[in-house]
């Protein structure tokens, strides 16, 4: 079957990895309490939804308690959308995060999105005691057995190739109803094939490849949401975006670019990232120009539906909430319109 994808709003979050990098380090009370009323404030000014984002083993301690800080972020809000961007749920003992994601949801009072991908950093899975050839089947395991913990009112069995488990009995239940809804990222095809089975969002790039896998599952595109990640900066002019922003955006594209070696199949290492790709690449500058780009975006691929803006990491406090203020006045009402 055919469906045709029509042009929606976007809707805009923020992405909330909590990083603290040793050039702008602070001390790491302040982060989380800057980070809480980064939430705060992205709620006041009308923004979608806020993301905390996991990774393990970095120095800059990229946020390796997501849950926490979702039960935090509810405690501070009343009506934004809370998620993950993404958990990585091969790390996780399924049972165990389908536990605390029904208590973060109560907290929430059903604001809670639970985002997982599977993980592509080699040295987080040794970490954690976890081989990483394993990720595929304790994807599709784990995500089974947390569906299941949320509906099933009884006691069940569970036997797979990667976990063997009697008698799970999750309570409290989530206030969502079946469940919180699950998105699910993913690059390869074969991951993208696994968000057409089981995901309710797809956090991903691949727009045109998730449309057919849904197609080919018989699921209509249109029904599941579609997420982007940004690097983003705005500032008054394009010149003060560039000097405020440049650094940090360099600093965040470089360790991804980094990290993203181990999945490539060229073997050749790719170049250090310079600034004048950053700047090719990168969304910065003045509203008007940021306005320019998103929609040549939306133009090109009319089938997202959410665009979650990073953090840029080190940055001054001060200066994300201007840029928080100054997007959410001169940007979105003119895209969302």
């Amino acid at each position: 079957m055919r469906f045709t994808v029509k042009t929606v709003s976007l809707k805009f979050g923020w992405l909330m990895p909590a990083r603290n990098p040793k050039k702008w380090e602070q001390p790491w009370d302040r982060l989380y309490e800057e980070t809480l009323e980064q939430c705060e404030a992205a709620e006041a000014l009308g923004y979608d939804s806020v993301w905390p984002s996991e990774h393990h083993g970095v120095d800059d301690g990229y946020c390796p308690g997501v849950l926490p800080l979702c039960a935090a972020i509810a405690m501070r809000t009343k009506t934004i959308t809370i998620g993950t961007r993404l958990m990585l749920l091969p790390l996780h003992h399924p049972v165990q995060l389908a536990e605390d994601a029904a208590v973060v949801d109560i907290l929430s009072k059903g604001r809670f999105i639970l985002g997982v991908a599977i993980g592509y950093r080699e040295s987080e899975f040794p970490m954690m005691g976890v081989n990483r050839k394993n990720r595929p089947s304790l994807m599709e395991e784990g995500l089974e057995i947390i569906k299941r913990c949320w509906t099933e009112d009884e006691p069940f069995d569970y036997i797979g190739k990667r976990y063997k488990l009697r008698g799970v009995f999750v309570m409290p239940k989530p206030l969502q109803k079946p469940h919180p809804p699950i998105w699910i990222g993913g690059t390869s095809a074969v991951a993208i094939d696994r968000v057409a089975r089981y995901g309710d969002g797809f956090h991903g790039w691949d727009v045109k490849e998730f449309v057919a896998a849904m197609e080919r599952h018989g699921r209509d595109p249109r029904s599941v949401p579609i997420a982007e990640s940004r690097d983003i900066y705005v500032a008054e002019t394009e010149e003060q975006a560039w000097e405020e922003g440049k650094d940090h955006l360099h600093y965040v594209a470089s360790l991804y670019r980094e990290w993203g070696e181990a999945d490539r199949q060229d073997p050749a290492p790719l170049p250090p990232l310079t600034y004048d790709e950053l700047r090719r690449t990168t969304f910065i500058g003045n509203p008007e120009q940021i306005v320019g780009l998103y929609k040549t975006r939306i133009e090109r691929y009319p089938e997202f539906t959410h665009s979650i803006l990073r953090v840029p990491a080190g940055m001054e406090h001060k200066k994300v909430l201007r840029f928080m203020e100054l997007f959410a006045r001169e940007v979105m009402p003119t895209l969302q319109g």
